[in-house]
Order: C-alpha cells, then sequence, then structure tokens
C-alpha cells in the first residue's frame, strides 16, 4: 500500500509508467489518472501507485493460459 494517498495532480508510476492523478475517489480506494503522453484517463486502484517504477519481473497471463 501506499505510503501516502494519492492527491489530484500527483505525479505517479503505475507499473513502469508514469501517470498524472487526475481525480481521487477515496471511498472506493480509486484514482483517475492518465499517462504523461495522453489526455485519455483511466481508473486504478490507488494500492498500485507508487513513487517510483515498478521494475520487478513479471509473467503474461498468456503463458498461463489465460485469454487477453
Amino acid at each position: 500500500m501506499p505510503t501516502t494517498l494519492p492527491r489530484k495532480n500527483d505525479q505517479l508510476f503505475f507499473i513502469d509508467k508514469e501517470v498524472i492523478v487526475v481525480k481521487v475517489f477515496l471511498s472506493f480506494q480509486l484514482a483517475e489518472v492518465r499517462y504523461l503522453s495522453s489526455f485519455d484517463t483511466f481508473i486504478v486502484d490507488i494500492n498500485v501507485l507508487y513513487q517510483y517504477a515498478d521494475e520487478r519481473s513479471s509473467i503474461s497471463i498468456k503463458l498461463l493460459g489465460g485469454v487477453v
């Protein structure tokens, strides 16, 4: 969990991409964000927003037999 709650206009990282917080919905622990290079917004759980990029290795759901 993030140490501080995100606020409007904060620049944070969603996985390894930098985003800007557009709006925060604390009741639902969600944030509306957008990538720096785009004006399109999307909603994410505030617990996946970090001060630094997440550089951990991950595995695709496709490799596990999932459909994307």
